[in-house]
């Protein structure tokens, strides 16, 4: 189908939407970090923060990275596809009580406001992750991308299971608030059940099994494997990790769509 195809009020639409949503991220980044001195540094401060502190951890004791790996790459898979999701989550779920006055516009719906806020913390990660990458480089830290599809295809995994897991979760506490206040709980918890510092492969089969239940950690094995230099077989499931991330965004679409218009609690 091509421009002149579609119809004048699908395309004026969709065009206004468009606009809604490039405002809301300018809007968003604004927000996040225009108050601050270190503006949008801050957010590579954060993610590059929390790798130094595990790499020193690991160093001191004496830990390596596996399948040839350097550790701030391998921690850097981990870090960046954790914070698109729990950011995202997070945010999802408070973009409705964050943004009320804005909703008394015809134009503006819940949905682009929590768009708005995912495209923020996907471009936020990229870009920490690109800094983070060349810093390592310069520090002369091994790093081959072997399998360039396999980091194209997590970077857009990560945020489609955010958005959906964010979806649910935000509909859900319409109806239960209390869900406010578990969920971040929740996700502490799931930090470390992800896989984030560590390699499931190290675990005996049965705990591994159990630990691979968590499709965070699926997608975790999965960026690493596009920069390992192992040979042995994948121990993610492409298909697992594919049905957990639209199974979940319909299933938010469609919360999301019985709970719009509901005033927050």
């Amino acid at each position: 189908m091509n421009a002149d195809t579609i119809p004048p009020s699908v395309s004026s639409a969709l065009t206004v939407q468009g606009r809604v949503i490039a405002a809301l991220i300018l809007r968003e980044v604004h927000t996040l970090y225009g108050n601050t001195k270190l503006g949008y540094l801050w957010a590579i401060i954060q993610t590059g923060f929390g790798i130094c502190i595990f790499w020193g951890i690991r160093t001191i004791l004496g830990a390596h990275a596996p399948h040839g790996m350097s550790m701030p790459v391998f921690l850097l898979c981990g870090f960046i596809p954790w914070h698109m999701f729990r950011d995202t989550v997070t945010r999802c779920m408070k973009a409705v009580s964050a943004n009320q006055a804005l909703l008394t516009f015809p134009q503006v719906t819940e949905l682009d406001l929590m768009i708005a806020r995912l495209i923020v913390v996907w471009g936020t990660q990229l870009v920490c992750a690109i800094v983070i990458l060349s810093i390592a480089a310069a520090l002369e830290q091994s790093m081959e991308l072997r399998h360039p599809g396999t980091l194209a295809a997590t970077l857009f995994f990560a945020p489609i299971l955010g958005i959906g897991t964010g979806l649910v979760f935000a509909s859900l506490a319409r109806l239960w608030p209390t869900l406010d206040k578990l969920i971040p709980m929740c996700l502490r918890i799931l930090f470390f059940a992800s896989g984030v510092f560590f390699t499931v492969s190290r675990f005996p089969s049965s705990l591994r099994d159990m630990l691979l239940l968590n499709p965070m950690m699926q997608l975790i094995e999965w960026q690493r494997y596009g920069f390992s230099h192992s040979s042995s077989a994948p121990i993610y499931s492409v298909t697992y990790i594919a049905v957990w991330c639209f199974g979940s965004l319909c299933l938010g679409l469609l919360l999301e769509r019985y709970v719009r218009g509901r005033g927050i609690r």
